[in-house]
């Protein structure tokens, strides 16, 4: 794998974990970063669920990955293709209903993530068994 690109996967995803553990715990901080305002008890639920979860997910997945030569390609492909998926979403929601600038950021490392993980997912040895 690329010098560059297995250590870069490895940063995502344990800035992954560590957000999800940031989401789980400050829960309300991420939700008015992303502009979404959870009511009670089943919001805060619903905002824990899919940043912590999810995040904690992706980077198990990439770090796992790493780890495992025999499921590198396949775990860090399918990371790179989720996150291609929330860039082709927001580009559809920006198209939609316009562009905000707080969703810079957010787009940007997304981006960077996609083509990343993608890119070391093409470089990761593949198993025939």
């Amino acid at each position: 794998m690329n010098k560059i690109l297995g250590p870069l996967s490895g940063v995502i995803g344990f800035a992954l974990i560590a957000f999800g553990v940031y989401a789980l715990v400050a829960t309300t901080a991420i939700t008015d970063m992303t502009a979404l305002q959870p009511r009670g008890v089943a919001g805060l639920n619903e905002a824990r669920a899919i940043y912590a979860g999810s995040f904690w997910a992706m980077g198990g997945l990439i770090l796992y990955g790493l780890g495992t030569p025999r499921f590198r390609q396949p775990f860090l492909l399918a990371v790179g293709v989720i996150f291609a998926g929330f860039v082709a979403a927001r580009i559809i929601s920006i198209a939609m209903d316009g562009f905000a600038p707080m969703l810079a950021a957010s787009i940007g490392s997304e981006v960077v993530a996609a083509l990343a993980l993608i890119a070391a997912s093409r470089a990761a040895p593949t198993s025939s068994v």
